[in-house]
């Protein structure tokens, strides 16, 4: 393992991660997040809080990278790999992140469907940083 790639790939998922969250829960479902006030938090309690998920997210990064350079293929072009494990990882998750939380908690189907492909392609673009980065 190349110490010093699994460290500038970890970084590129954590920050593909963050601006991917940012524009999909901050800009893109914003107007279904106020729709559904009621569920959630208020705005102060949750800004107070958010630090948790700064901390989830520099957990989570090292890890998401570590695993995809356990099984990272040489002679395989890096997009290519980071897609399929963004693909895996994503097809994996997306079905609890998106439809569990439905069950749970009383937001409408679209927002459960959008946290399900918001899900899918975060995991696609940041495997793909991964395998662009670790293989470069």
């Amino acid at each position: 393992m190349n110490t010093k790639r699994w460290l500038l790939a970890s970084v590129a998922v954590f920050v593909v991660i963050g601006v991917l969250e940012f524009l999909v829960h901050g800009v893109l479902l914003s107007g279904l997040y106020q729709q559904t006030a009621s569920v959630w938090r208020g705005e102060t309690e949750m800004r107070q809080m958010m630090w948790i998920f700064w901390v989830g997210y520099l957990v989570f990064a090292p890890f998401f990278a570590l695993i995809y350079v356990k099984g990272y293929e040489k002679d395989k072009p890096g997009l290519g790999q980071g897609f399929r494990y963004g693909l895996y990882v994503g097809a994996m998750l997306c079905v609890m992140n998106g439809f569990g939380w439905y069950v749970i908690l009383p937001i409408p189907l679209a927002l459960a469907f959008y946290w399900f492909l918001a899900t899918l392609v975060e995991f696609i673009v940041a495997g793909i940083a991964a395998g662009l980065v670790y293989h470069g």
